[in-house]
């Protein structure tokens, strides 16, 4: 009796305990399914993605490591819209896609939309597989790390969100405001261009001489030197600057490619003189040139050095950004020293040296940019005559508003009527009508209506096109940079 009684009790203990372990792993499955607006995730930024995506890293335990996918995916689509993504090294926090009063007020549609397949046991997903609504964002998965446990599996699934139209769709279904946008925010972002300091140039060495307009020699940085065995931490550096702007949604051109692709002039006077038929002499700087062909909104200055301290090394950094249409408005500056570290590459001890200014540095260089969409972009336009010329600028008259006008002041007036703040300074001599604080709208529509960007060159083409439509005046223009342009008689 007593053997039958411990024989009984034992199988009764061991059913309650498959009945316990089951209910607890059906409730942990159960609540991490009809819960997940609540739910809590481990999870942190993966990477840089393409653009209008995001590479999340997902730590999921989970019986298999299919099933860890699936959840991967799930819930990285959930992090998106519930949470918002944390900070990394190279981008700032963001919030979540949808508000918190608009998921307890939908809670039904976001349940729905965040359901998991529940035919049988989790897949990899195939073409004739059943996948969840949240799918259809995800562009791609794979594991970094994978350990086996005892309960199955404990790993880091990296899940490549497409994000951008993750937050379309939820502004398309009203469940997402649209961000207001301006005209030149719909179409434009700010470009920028990292270029090392001069400071820097002098001390590697990364220099040449130029002669400038009075034939006088010049030392000046030199920034064709991609090529040489000591550039390598300059092209790791502004590399690591150049993803890191890219991700606060700056534009950016690489120096180095820039310069393999643009014929650098060794002779400003030939350039002008033998392609244009044309007197005088015209010089530039490399710099000037790169920002010629480069037409960026804005240069980072980059001065940094690498410093050794028994094993340990760290990077001390200075970087400012200016208008390359006015060298001397500085936008932003930043500088610092960055964690000691025995192994890391002076790229990433640049990015750790940073990333505590970056924000602070992208936030005055993009108020700066919306600054100009109100205001104008500045830019400088120079009408020259050559000494063949047969006008005068100051003797020179035509009709204008009904009366006979000096030809200065017939320009002046065309530019005051097609700036924003109708005030360009202006100054007069008898072969230069120099204007300064020349404040252009930053766009302009073609033809049929689409949204461009206006730049010094087309700006002073309308201005050409109305002295030859209206008084006969042929010129030639020059490009002297962005933000300069000269128009010849």
């Amino acid at each position: 009796m007593t053997v039958l009684f411990v024989g009984t009790m034992r199988r009764f203990c061991l059913i309650l305990l498959i009945i316990i372990a089951s209910a607890g792993f059906a409730f942990a499955q159960n609540k991490d399914a009809d819960n997940i607006l609540n739910a809590q995730f481990n999870v942190r930024i993966g990477g840089v993605g393409p653009k209008g995506t995001q590479i999340i890293e997902m730590r999921i335990i989970a019986a298999t490591l299919e099933d860890a996918y699936e959840y991967a995916q799930r819930d990285a689509v959930a992090v998106c819209l519930l949470r918002g993504l944390p900070p990394s090294s190279k981008t700032r926090p963001m919030p979540p896609i949808v508000r918190e009063s608009v998921i307890q007020a939908n809670e039904a549609y976001f349940i729905d939309f965040l359901k998991m397949p529940n035919s049988g046991l989790i897949k990899l997903p195939t073409s004739k597989k059943t996948v969840g609504k949240y799918a259809r964002f995800i562009s791609k998965v794979w594991e970094s790390d994978v350990k086996q446990t005892e309960d199955g599996v404990d790993a880091i699934i990296d899940v490549q969100v497409l994000y951008d139209n993750l937050a379309n769709y939820m502004q398309d279904m009203g469940y997402s405001e649209k961000p207001k946008e301006t005209v030149v925010g719909k179409y434009l972002k700010p470009i920028i261009m990292v270029v090392p300091a001069d400071v820097y140039c002098t001390e590697m060495d990364y220099v040449q001489t130029w002669v400038d307009e009075t034939g006088k020699k010049q030392t000046i940085s030199d920034y064709n030197i991609f090529g040489r065995e000591d550039s390598r931490d300059l092209r790791l550096v502004i590399s690591s600057l150049n993803e890191i702007f890219a991700s606060r949604g700056f534009e950016t051109i690489s120096l180095e490619f820039l310069l393999k692709s643009v014929s650098m002039e060794n002779d400003e006077n030939a350039f002008i003189g033998n392609d244009y038929g044309l007197s005088g002499t015209v010089k530039e700087s490399p710099l000037d040139r790169i920002k010629r062909s480069a037409n960026v909104d804005f240069i980072v200055d980059l001065d940094f050095a690498l410093y050794e301290v028994d094993d340990y090394r760290y990077v001390a950094f200075n970087m400012r950004a200016v208008d390359p249409c006015s060298n001397a408005v500085e936008i932003a500056h930043a500088y610092g020293d960055g964690r000691p570290s025995r192994v890391a590459t002076v790229n990433t001890l640049l990015e750790e040296a940073v990333i505590n200014y970056v924000d602070d540095f992208c936030d005055k260089m993009q108020s700066h940019y919306e600054k100009m969409e109100k205001e104008g972009h500045r830019v400088t336009v120079k009408v020259k005559k050559t000494d063949n010329s047969q006008y005068d600028f100051q003797r020179t008259k035509f009709e204008f508003d009904g009366k006979q006008t000096k030809l200065c002041d017939i320009i002046y007036y065309w530019l005051q009527d097609h700036t924003i703040d109708n005030n360009p300074t202006r100054n007069i001599t008898p072969n230069v009508l120099s204007f300064s604080q020349v404040m252009i709208p930053m766009v302009t529509k073609n033809r049929q209506g689409a949204v461009r960007r206006l730049d010094s060159n087309e700006y002073v083409t309308q201005l050409q096109e109305f002295l030859l439509d209206n008084y006969g005046i042929e010129s030639t223009i020059y490009m002297r940079g962005p933000g300069e342009a000269w128009l010849i008689l």
